[in-house]
């Protein structure tokens, strides 16, 4: 799969967030209600008061999911728009400035969207003493003037590509440096289907009453609003 393709599956993941949320969602409040009757039937007052209000924010944030929907919506319009300029990746040093400057401001989007425990992953890749040399870059702001040899600060690939974006430098095409870029852009690219896969494991468990919310991956995926903390975190006990 192209890694423009690879980073176009975040549309997927935002669709599948929303059934993700709903089924959760739904579920709690089936659970509220039913604790509520139980509380009422054993004249647990106080309970029941409880459940009747986690039961009414949770149908409160049910209804109002559409303005979730209608935000995840406009995120995946972006990211096809931000699949295909971060895919110029592949071009190295043979793109144009005005197209590098668009590829890093997609791949810090992406990186935003990506768990540190998946970023980490990249920073176990060591740079090798040939992708440090000079030549293995271009400035591209001032093309003419040869570029820094990589410090040995800067120790593993993802801090490579940090100060590549720094330094306005891009690898050469073919390049050991160019190789060892592409690598994190499609480490970032290939946690979209991670995400998708978790997400469905998820709502599965849900259904069979097993879930348990606290995987890091679905948490770092999921926006950030109240009626989404909500759903999360419903006031009662979980599955």
């Amino acid at each position: 799969m192209e890694l423009k393709e690879q980073f176009e599956m975040w549309r997927d993941v935002f669709k599948i967030q929303v059934d993700f949320l709903r089924e959760l969602g739904e579920y709690r409040l089936n659970s509220a209600k039913s604790s509520l009757v139980a509380a009422v039937a054993s004249n647990q007052l106080a309970v029941a008061r409880m459940k009747a209000q986690v039961a009414q924010e949770l149908e409160g944030a049910l209804r109002r999911m559409h303005r979730i929907e209608g935000r995840l919506k406009t995120q995946s319009q972006r990211v096809t728009a931000m699949a295909k300029d971060v895919s110029f990746i592949h071009n190295g040093a043979d793109m144009t400035k005005a197209r590098m400057e668009s590829m890093w401001a997609a791949f810090r989007v992406f990186e935003r969207m990506v768990p540190l425990q998946q970023i980490q992953t990249s920073m176990e890749i060591e740079i090798q003493p040939t992708a440090r040399l000079s030549h293995q870059f271009i400035n591209k702001y001032e093309p003419s003037q040869e570029c820094q040899s990589v410090p040995l600060s800067v120790d593993n690939a993802y801090m490579l590509v940090g100060w590549l974006k720094k330094k306005h430098y891009l690898p050469v095409r073919g390049s050991k440096a160019y190789l060892l870029v592409i690598k994190v852009f499609e480490m970032l690219a290939q946690v979209a289907k991670q995400q998708i896969d978790v997400l469905n494991e998820a709502r599965r468990q849900i259904r069979e009453n097993t879930f348990k919310v606290w995987d890091p991956l679905i948490l770092a995926g999921l926006p950030d609003t109240l009626d989404v903390k909500k759903i999360l975190s419903a006031g009662f006990k979980s599955l």
